[in-house]
């Protein structure tokens, strides 16, 4: 298997992402990125949290499902809420992940961060971002407009504390060798297009 990385902090300070790409104890390979929530304190902490928290419920367990994830996320989100009470803070994080077992690919999200499931310059598959444009565009079941896109970087949910009940976007798909799967945080897919990323990578 193949894996590149790239990352970088662009027009902001630091660089607020954090990357994991790890084997768990059960053989599956785990892939997962977190970005610290812009405007918020600690980011980078809050992306740290996150990532560490969730890989390391998974490394106990034997068997991958959306439960287990749900749980796993429900552990990073205590974590953040002890951290930015510690700390007198508001921090999050937002998270896009892969694991692969076997032919199966569990791909998960909260908020933001893209995965895309690709097969030569197909898409098969691409979550679909936990937003304000998106929430709204399902409810009052409104048309594309190009004015919705100031609101674009609001998500409608984060992995920061918050004691609401926080569901994952969970997706279980096939997958074969000859596939590729990128996850990447706003700060490319709000930049960069599917295709033309296609383009690169090919």
């Amino acid at each position: 298997m193949q894996i590149q990385q790239l990352t970088g902090k662009g027009k902001i300070e630091s660089n607020q992402d954090f990357i994991c790409v790890n084997k768990l104890e059960s053989g599956f390979s785990f892939f997962l990125i977190a970005d610290g929530m812009g405007g918020y304190e600690k980011g980078d902490g809050a992306a740290k949290i996150a990532v560490e928290n969730i890989f390391t419920f998974l490394n106990h367990i034997t068997h991958i499902n959306e439960q287990n994830i749900q749980q796993a996320v429900h552990k990073a989100n205590l974590e953040i809420k002890q951290f930015n009470t510690k700390n007198n803070i508001k921090s999050g994080a937002t998270i896009g992940g892969v694991i692969i077992e076997k032919d199966t690919i569990h791909i998960f999200w909260v908020g933001d961060v893209m995965v895309y499931q690709i097969n030569k310059n197909e898409v098969l598959f691409q979550t679909k971002s936990h937003t304000l444009v998106n929430s709204q565009l399902e409810s009052d079941n409104l048309k594309e407009d190009k004015s919705l896109d100031k609101y674009r970087h609001i998500v409608t949910k984060s992995i920061s504390g918050k004691s609401s009940e926080l569901n994952i976007g969970y997706q279980s798909k096939t997958f074969s060798k000859a596939q590729s799967f990128i996850i990447c945080s706003d700060g490319l897919h709000n930049v960069i297009s599917i295709e033309q990323l296609l383009i690169f990578i090919n």
